[in-house]
């Protein structure tokens, strides 16, 4: 038996509990819930992220990393994430981090491709991953996955 098997979803969505939260408040439908995020492609290719310190935020005329600084609030169900992401944070608690496997099924075209990305880089990296989706030239259309990197900062219900 596994200590840390990955689960899936009926969705096709997976994920893995990188590091178990504390306390007895739970994501559950209609929470609101403070987390910071990272996304890349299935291959690993880095997208974006806020508050994981990968992106620089503008403080005061000084570009500062986004670590502990940017965050993300989410209330489940409003599609303020895709419906996918949704599914994975129930059940999450405060300081829980999550690895999730996001197929285009339930990912970023039901959340009307939020959130959206506030760089160059980023706004680049999701224009390239819809190319892939819908296809491009002879390149036919490809169901390629995301990956998401989740840490709930804290959940109200």
């Amino acid at each position: 038996m596994k200590e840390n098997p990955t689960t899936v979803l009926n969705s096709g969505v997976r994920y893995k509990v990188l590091r178990p939260g504390t306390g007895d408040n739970t994501v559950q439908a209609g929470s609101s819930v403070d987390l910071v995020y990272s996304i890349s492609e299935g291959g690993g290719a880095y997208m974006y992220s806020k508050g994981f310190g990968y992106e620089k935020i503008d403080i005061g005329g000084k570009l500062q990393s986004d670590l502990g600084l940017d965050s993300l609030r989410v209330v489940v169900g409003r599609k303020n994430v895709p419906f996918g992401i949704e599914q994975a944070l129930v059940g999450m608690k405060r300081g829980e981090k999550r690895r999730i496997e996001l197929p285009p099924s339930v990912g970023f075209e039901t959340s009307n491709w939020q959130p959206e990305p506030t760089t160059r880089r980023g706004k680049a990296s999701i224009t390239g991953y819809q190319r892939i989706l819908t296809g491009f030239g002879s390149q036919p259309p490809f169901p390629a996955v995301t990956i998401w990197d989740i840490e709930v900062l804290s959940t109200r219900n």
